[in-house]
């Protein structure tokens, strides 16, 4: 992860830091504020900006968030914990993290 991207990252989680898996960089987002349409949830979050299982890009939370068009949760083991994913295509690689972390987000709203 280049210092710009993480610190583009770190403009909206201040406590953004890098997370190593399986050879790949993510960035590891504790206390992101998921905007719901039933409030405000804090949650710890990973953005794997890479492809994964199927997906070009996913983000990983820490727990399930009801609501939205989040749906389709799927468990994985990241880091040596249990994350949680939903079903949300179409977040391209190719955009800058800070971007890919807004596109994933919309699925909460």
């Amino acid at each position: 992860m280049s210092a710009e991207q993480l610190g583009a990252l770190q403009a909206i989680v201040p406590s953004a830091e890098a997370f190593q898996e399986g050879g790949r960089l993510l960035a590891f987002l504790p206390g992101l504020k998921v905007e719901t349409r039933d409030g405000t949830v804090v949650c710890n979050a990973l953005l794997h900006p890479h492809d994964h299982t199927g997906y070009q890009t996913r983000l990983f939370l820490d727990r399930q968030i009801p609501g939205g068009s989040a749906n389709n949760w799927t468990a994985h083991s990241l880091g040596g914990r249990t994350w949680w994913a939903c079903s949300w295509q179409g977040v391209d690689a190719a955009l800058p993290w800070v971007q890919i972390l807004m596109n994933h987000l919309k699925a909460f709203r």
